[in-house]
Parts: C-alpha cells; sequence; structure tokens
C-alpha cells in the first residue's frame, strides 16, 4: 500500500509539473499579455504574418508575432519581419478587422478577446479579432537646405594708362591758320597809297 501511494504521489506531481510547464509555456509564447488560464479583451500591437512563419502556428491563419500591449502611436517603418521562435497569437475573425494578405508584413494595431490557453501542447493562444488598424509611419523630418553659397564678385582689372609722349621740351606748334598772301596785300596797298601820296605834293606845289 505504501510503494502504491508513493507511486501514485510521485505521478501526480509529475502530472502537475507538466501542466504547469505547458501553461508556463503558453504564457512565455503570448508574451505575457494575460495568464493562461485568463482571457479578456485588450488591444495589443505586432507584426502581422502568416501562421507557417512562427513555430506552431497554423499555416491557413494568420499570427500577431511579438505581441505587445505597451500602446504605440506611431513606427519608424511600416515593414516588419519576425523570428520563427518569436512570441505569436493566433488570429481568428480576420473579417472582422477586417484583416487581408496587404496587411501582411506590417505593423498592426488589433482589439478583440484573447482566449485562454489550457492545452499542455505548445499551442499559440487564440486572438478573437474585433477591429484593426495600420500602425502609422512616423514622419522623419525633412532635412534643412544647405545654404546658397554667397556670389563671388568678379575680379576688375584696372584700365592701363595711356602711355607718356616723349617730347624736346619745346611747346606743340599750333597749325597755321592763314597763308603770306594777306602780307603781300597790305604792302601792296601801303605802296600804292605812297605812290599817290608823292604824286599829290608836286600837284599841290603848282598851285
Amino acid at each position: 500500500m505504501t510503494l502504491r501511494y508513493v507511486c501514485s504521489t510521485v505521478a501526480a506531481g509529475v502530472l502537475a509539473l507538466g501542466v504547469t510547464a505547458g501553461l508556463a509555456n503558453a504564457q512565455q509564447r503570448d508574451g505575457g499579455l494575460l495568464p493562461p488560464n485568463q482571457g479578456g479583451v485588450i488591444t495589443v500591437t505586432g507584426c502581422l504574418m502568416r501562421g507557417d512563419q512562427v513555430r506552431s502556428g497554423d499555416k491557413d491563419k494568420f499570427v500577431l508575432a511579438n505581441p505587445t500591449t505597451a500602446p504605440i502611436a506611431s513606427v519608424p517603418e511600416a515593414t516588419c519581419t519576425a523570428e520563427r521562435d518569436a512570441n505569436a497569437v493566433q488570429l481568428d475573425n480576420l473579417e472582422k478587422g477586417p484583416i487581408d494578405e496587404s496587411m501582411l508584413g506590417k505593423w498592426v494595431q488589433i482589439n478583440g478577446r484573447l482566449e485562454k490557453e489550457e492545452s499542455q501542447h505548445d499551442n499559440l493562444r487564440e486572438f478573437d479579432v474585433h477591429s484593426a488598424t495600420l500602425i502609422p509611419v512616423a514622419q522623419r523630418a525633412a532635412a534643412a537646405p544647405a545654404p546658397e553659397p554667397e556670389p563671388v564678385a568678379a575680379a576688375v582689372e584696372p584700365s592701363p594708362e595711356p602711355a607718356p609722349v616723349a617730347t624736346s621740351g619745346q611747346e606743340p606748334a599750333l597749325p597755321k591758320t592763314a597763308g603770306e598772301a594777306p602780307t603781300f596785300a597790305l604792302f601792296g596797298l601801303l605802296a600804292i597809297a605812297g605812290s599817290l601820296a608823292l604824286r599829290a605834293i608836286p600837284a599841290r606845289q603848282r598851285g
């Protein structure tokens, strides 16, 4: 009797340990959103992927990888990826989101009900979708335009000064404005006047 009692106690302990380990593993796979034996409506954010891209996921369903309940207003990049062993929850009722293939590989925020996880296997917890939206991408600050270079004034070469003209020290000769003809005409008039004067003198003496 004692041996049978001991064996039963050990078997119960091993079974309880296995159940605890299975529930702990289930909680670990969902990132600790809620305790495995507790369900509830929550809002989670993560990377939307196909089920077969993570361990224990159903290839015919979508999963939300790396789920978190922390509020996320924006993400640096619209696209995302996850490791095969990443934490995840498996999504149901995608049409309520609505969620479709165009949202795969992007950050998504989903409101819904996280179901309890009582399985001892390495299953993903079920998440019943109520609504879903894409996380906006953070606007990057525009780079300040580079200052335009200041215009460089073109170098102005000084105009060459006129070369000095060599002179002999004498004043430059003025141009002649008249020839010698007036001088000869003046002498002619004086000669005629003198001749007439000489003729007038004897006439006076006779009279």
